[in-house]
């Protein structure tokens, strides 16, 4: 007995042609979020706004009252994320500690991290990079 499978170019294409379609599914599904009260932990006026900007665009790293007053409220609004170490894992990090120098200002926030957290609380919108080419 003989099983015909596709090439391997043709089973990344099926690959990749099935992971856009779910991303697009999400994409749909993130403009159902839930809307929340905004934080009110701090004046937001009273800081620049420059950590909600991309890297290209003049980005600077959030003042650390910033980054904890949302901090906070998001982990009060999602009991699943309400410790360092499950805001942290979300953010793709492996230690709580990353998210407690953040908070109190000892460590500056990395843009990646930033705009993963900013995209996740729907303060910006996701970025879509295009394909220039498939190249195997």
């Amino acid at each position: 007995m003989v099983i015909e499978l596709p090439g391997i170019a043709e089973q990344q294409a099926f690959v990749f042609k099935e992971g856009t379609k779910a991303a697009i599914e999400q994409l749909k599904a993130n403009l159902n979020a839930p809307r929340l009260m905004p934080q009110s932990e701090i004046d937001e006026s009273k800081y620049p706004r420059t950590h909600l900007l991309r890297e290209r665009e003049g980005w600077e790293p959030p003042h650390p009252d910033v980054v904890g007053a949302y901090f906070r409220h998001f982990q009060s609004n999602f009991t699943e994320y309400n410790t360092d170490a499950k805001l942290a894992a979300l953010l793709g990090l492996s230690s709580d500690r990353r998210i407690r120098t953040f908070k109190e200002g000892s460590t500056t926030v990395p843009y990646g991290v930033w705009r993963r957290f900013l995209v996740i609380t729907g303060r910006v919108p996701q970025d879509i990079i295009p394909v220039l080419a498939f190249m195997a």
